[in-house]
């Protein structure tokens, strides 16, 4: 009977994941994507990708499962193991290559595509490769803690006890043994995924339930017609301008692409590539103020044309952001009452917390209701790593582009430039779920991979020993719920009432602005 709700339980996850991940892509590519046939291996890719995500963060309470009441028929070392190489084929091979074709496809400029997609993938394996190649016979020795005690003889059970001859106070020691190499795969993926989930997912725990509440105090409301007109009119000046700016940044990139073509000397190389990043820079602030104008169009008209939002659609907001608000809540406090304090305290703490409700789940027959609750808890952490990669990029320009993810309005790049994000983070997820929910999962193979081997491995203990990203995840949540509470909307950003024009000022302002000739 266990074993056939096991099966049953897989397949549920593995179905629910493919079926939940289609349905996503299908509400978020633009509609010119829309075609069954269009990008089929790029759509392939993109369920694929976060149905492997998916799979990896759910793997947990299955394994939990199959490890009792009794154990089950899985092994999920094998599991695990195949799961972390899957993602790294995934990581490093598959979604990076579809990224690459997308950035030279229909770019006449790149005059061989496949050379380009080719070169660049060989690269990042080539390179990918040999960090793990290199760094795995130095740092493959895990240095398990243990009690040692130094007995002067031995006693038999039927033995009169003689205190004399008791063992002395124990000391801790250490015990080295040699990992394999597929956990340590998984050790330096997890260490990796950590230094985007800690930055990304620390500013996206504060992010997420703030905006879906903004997006309720800020949702659109009905307007008269001389309104619409009047900002119809600003917001036209405002998409003419950056319409503008957008063509200087083309003739700029133009210019500085055949500079480089034609540079003979590596000085002319040098300042060439400063006004390439300069140009980048540029065009990342010009699609932010893009983003903004075209969410505050959308707004107005919905506005105009749909007499204000839907009061459902309004109440919908405010309920998933007080949700939200209780997810990052329940997460920051589980993490510092069990996480934190057990090191504190030196490894023990009675404080389970959210172990003690799966538990409880686990315990009443109602499995698959802790499942699902897991599923909520660790997937919003995926969704918080996309709104803080998201919230950063709007913020700081001169990183990255941002690739926001709009309802019917997405290209696939986008698309799979977040589902890279989430295949990095996913690695770190797994382990942040192992420590925060030890308790639940104990006697389980993830245990003895997580807890017994990749946390105690060299270089890597120091950050896993003393949780050193989860107390960056704790700061970034604290200091990115400042800030935004201080200034909770991008700086571009507008709203249909008085400081509507002052506002449209900032990017028609921007855009209006002279750029200096790029150096070449």
């Amino acid at each position: 009977m266990e074993d056939i709700f096991l099966i049953v339980l897989v397949v549920f996850v593995i179905v629910g994941a493919l079926a939940a991940n289609v349905r996503l892509l299908i509400y978020y590519q633009m509609p010119e994507d829309s075609d069954f046939s269009s990008s089929i291996l790029v759509k392939t890719i993109i369920v694929m990708s976060m149905t492997l995500a998916w799979m990896i963060v759910l793997l947990l309470p299955v394994d939990v499962r199959n490890s009792r009441p009794v154990p089950g028929f899985l092994d999920m070392e094998m599991i695990w193991s195949a799961s972390f190489i899957t993602l790294a084929v995934f990581l490093i091979i598959i979604v990076p290559g579809a990224i690459f074709y997308h950035e030279v496809e229909g770019d006449d400029t790149v005059k061989r595509k496949r050379g380009y997609v080719c070169c660049n993938l060989c690269m990042l394996i080539f390179f990918s490769a040999a960090v793990v190649a290199i760094s795995f016979p130095f740092l493959a020795t895990a240095a398990l803690p243990v009690v040692e005690y130094d007995c002067q003889a031995w006693q038999d059970a039927a033995a009169v006890p003689d205190v004399s001859q008791t063992c002395a106070s124990g000391k801790n020691a250490e015990v080295s043994f040699k990992v394999s190499f597929d956990v340590y795969l998984m050790a330096a993926l997890s260490f990796v995924g950590w230094f985007f989930f800690a930055m990304f997912g620390g500013i996206g725990l504060s992010a997420a339930p703030l905006e879906m509440i903004l997006a309720f105090v800020d949702r659109p409301r009905a307007i008269d017609e001389v309104t619409y007109r009047q900002r119809r009119k600003i917001v036209g000046q405002a998409a003419a301008i950056l319409l503008q700016r957008a063509e200087d940044l083309q003739q700029r990139d133009g210019d500085i692409q055949d500079a480089k073509s034609n540079a003979k000397q590596s000085r002319w190389r040098g300042s060439g590539t400063g006004g390439a990043r300069k140009v980048k820079t540029e065009y990342n602030r010009f699609k932010r103020d893009s983003h903004l104008l075209e969410e505050e169009y959308d707004r107005l008209v919905i506005s105009k044309f749909g007499k204000g939002e839907s009061i459902v659609v309004s109440v919908a907001k405010l309920l998933i952001g007080i949700l939200f608000t209780i997810l990052s809540l329940a997460w920051v406090f589980h993490i510092i009452l069990y996480v934190l304090i057990s090191q504190l305290s030196g490894g023990t703490t009675s404080i389970l917390f959210l172990n003690e409700l799966f538990a409880a789940f686990e315990s009443t027959g109602v499995y698959p209701l802790g499942v699902a609750f897991f599923a909520l808890f660790n997937l919003y952490l995926l969704y918080c790593v996309v709104k803080g990669c998201l919230k950063f990029g709007m913020r700081i320009v001169f990183f990255f582009s941002i690739h926001p993810m709009r309802a019917r309005n997405t290209p696939l790049n986008s698309i799979l430039f977040n589902v890279e994000m989430v295949l990095l983070s996913s690695a770190a997820v797994v382990q942040l779920s192992q420590t925060c929910f030890a308790d639940y999962a104990r006697l389980t193979q993830s245990d003895v991979i997580f807890s017994t081997q990749i946390k105690h491995l060299s270089f890597y203990r120091y950050f896993f020993e003393n949780n050193v990203f989860v107390i960056i995840i704790l700061s970034l949540f604290l200091l990115g719920t400042i800030y935004l509470l201080v200034r909770p909307r991008e700086g571009g950003s507008m709203k249909f009432d008085k400081k509507a024009d002052k506002q449209l000022a900032q990017i028609v302002g921007a855009a209006a602005t002279p750029k200096p000739a790029a150096s070449v």
